[in-house]
């Protein structure tokens, strides 16, 4: 017997499911790893026009499972668009589109400021206050990371943390109030796996990737006590003979070693890629881990998740879609 997929759906606090269910012709979940926010798509056969149109910023959660061991929270958002599409002989369709930031807020708002000898934690706290957001999480690895001078000229909160992030080896989200700042590549225990003849429809990975592996990063900096130039360099897992430059010259020793080790993480992290379609598994999360197993020897392993996409159909039941990175434990070696 084959399992059934559910669903439950609110918008501003009112359970629809149950109107949804004979309308429903699919439902969307994405989340992606650090700078972009998660998104919820429903698209709804809207031929008689009876579902009323939700208000923009209106409140939304989705949570997707099986019938047999309930349902867990997917997305947690707002409403952001609704987009009516139709024609004479196709009939009529309602496309409801939310996001995890709310799209309507002071998030997106450009902030004119600086800051001088903070920390990143005092910076995202300060800088989220004003827009609006009101808990601010940051991973213990980065919080008392230091900037000499940031400024934010016509810079919204959401782009600032994006570029911090990029320079101190963080994913940076924003979710309703809250911004999290995570170590990129962190260690988590949170896995799933993707094996042949179980719970793996479909793969396409590429376990290692040329154009982007380095042996080494390089990072220059002003000494001023010295007066002269000097660089912080930082040697990654991948046997390449080839070094990354980062391109621009950090402020002092400290940035430096901020940046390098944020493009070790980097090269690490896009040393391969790929994707897998799995059964539908509420417990894939994006920096997680995926476990690969019997889809060839030098394929198999783990796989950082990079992105997580939740899939469910009326007439194609419940799966989840994995975009893979950074090899790792086996992945990528043919040792046979």
């Amino acid at each position: 017997m084959s399992k059934r997929a559910v669903f439950m759906v609110t918008v501003a606090g009112t359970n629809i499911t149950a109107p949804l269910l004979p309308v429903l012709i699919s439902l969307t979940v994405s989340d992606r790893v650090g700078t972009h926010s998660d998104t919820a798509t429903l698209a709804i056969d809207d031929t008689d026009g009876r579902i009323i149109l939700p208000a923009i910023g209106a409140p939304v959660v989705v949570a997707l499972g099986w019938e047999d061991g309930g349902v867990r929270i997917v997305f947690t958002g707002t409403v952001d668009e609704v987009r009516s599409s139709g024609s004479r002989g196709g009939g009529r369709t309602l496309a409801i589109t939310a996001k995890g930031i709310d799209t309507t807020k002071k998030p997106k708002e450009a902030q004119q400021r600086h800051f001088d000898d903070k920390t990143v934690e005092d910076i995202l706290k300060a800088a989220g206050k004003t827009a609006g957001v009101t808990e601010v999480e940051v991973d213990p690895a980065l919080a008392s990371i230091t900037r000499t001078y940031l400024e934010m000229r016509d810079e919204s909160f959401i782009h600032m943390g994006e570029r911090l992030a990029r320079e101190i080896g963080g994913n940076f989200r924003i979710q309703g109030t809250r911004a999290v700042m995570s170590k990129r590549g962190g260690i988590y225990t949170a896995a799933v796996a993707a094996v042949w003849g179980q719970n793996l429809h479909a793969w396409d990975i590429a376990p290692a990737l040329g154009r982007t592996r380095f042996s080494k990063v390089r990072t220059r900096w002003y000494d001023p006590t010295d007066a002269v130039w000097k660089e912080t360099e930082e040697t990654t897992s991948l046997d390449v003979d080839a070094r990354h430059d980062h391109r621009f010259s950090l402020a002092n020793e400290d940035e430096a070693k901020g940046q390098a080790a944020a493009d070790k993480a980097t090269s690490e992290r896009d040393s391969g890629e790929g994707s897998v379609t799995i059964e539908g598994d509420t417990s894939a999360i994006p920096d997680g881990l995926c476990i690969v197993a019997g889809a060839r020897p030098g394929v198999d392993g783990a796989y950082r998740i990079e992105a997580v996409t939740h899939r469910y159909s009326r007439g194609g039941g419940f799966v989840t879609e994995l975009e893979l990175r950074q090899p790792h434990e086996g992945a990528g070696q043919d040792l046979r």
